[in-house]
């Protein structure tokens, strides 16, 4: 098993402390020497986040191509990934290195592995309002796109290299998530999904980046932008 772990960093460097050495740790015991982790910084960076990176072996630093959105961070650590299989994780701690190993030893039989907070077994630390708006979002991801997902929205993922390469990803904030799944199941060949059960933990330090305000107004923008998405996908069957 091979694994390249793209982590988007925006002012991490105190959360990457604590979550890079465990990472590091928990996939040489899974995979040996054959992984990658790739941190890839907002531009300019905000703190020492390169400084923190740099002191692991297994990790990489690099700067946001493109723009300093969290799709421009996607994209970026994507071109650079060098595996055979690209996992997706958060650099805030939220996502542990304990189930990203435990998500490996399905990725050879499934095309997509998604970490669910949503299906029996699955846990969520964040506040009543989030889980809440974060239910509702789901659901009508699943209801509009027609994706049999339970947890749509969470980036902790694992893909198949090859397939990231035959696809084109033009969003730029956090609806890249989905568009990834739109892309990737609604186009041949059919694909293989798992959903596995996850802890997701309350951020270690700082402030979460996704500002209720700012996604209150975008939501219904993200929707009509992969409502439009997914018909470009269908056309394209045709």
């Amino acid at each position: 098993m091979e694994v390249s772990v793209v982590i988007p960093a925006y002012n991490e460097a105190e959360n990457l402390k604590k979550l890079l050495p465990e990472l590091e740790r928990a996939l040489l015991q899974c995979c040996q020497d054959n992984f990658e982790i790739i941190v890839v910084d907002c531009n300019p960076s905000l703190d020492h986040t390169e400084s923190v990176v740099t002191q692991f072996p297994h990790s990489k630093y690099l700067i946001r191509q493109g723009g300093n959105a969290y799709g421009d961070a996607i994209r970026t650590g994507f071109s650079h990934a060098e595996k055979e299989f690209v996992a997706v994780m958060d650099g805030d701690g939220s996502h542990r290195p304990v189930d990203l190993v435990n998500m490996l030893k399905f990725a050879g039989d499934y095309d997509i592995v998604i970490g669910s907070r949503y299906i029996s077994g699955g846990k969520t630390e964040n506040p009543a309002i989030l889980i809440f708006l974060s239910f509702l979002v789901n659901f009508c991801y699943q209801l509009l796109l027609g994706v049999r997902v339970k947890d749509i929205s969470n980036s902790f993922r694992i893909y198949r290299k090859s397939q990231l390469n035959e696809i084109t990803l033009c969003s730029s904030n956090f609806e890249l998530v989905e568009e990834i799944l739109i892309k990737l199941l609604l186009q041949p060949p059919s694909k293989k999904l798992l959903e596995f059960p996850v802890h997701f933990e309350r951020r270690l330090y700082g402030e979460s980046k996704r500002n209720l305000l700012l996604f209150a107004c975008t939501y219904f923008l993200s929707i009509f932008h992969l409502l439009k998405l997914k018909r470009m996908v269908a056309h394209s069957k045709k």
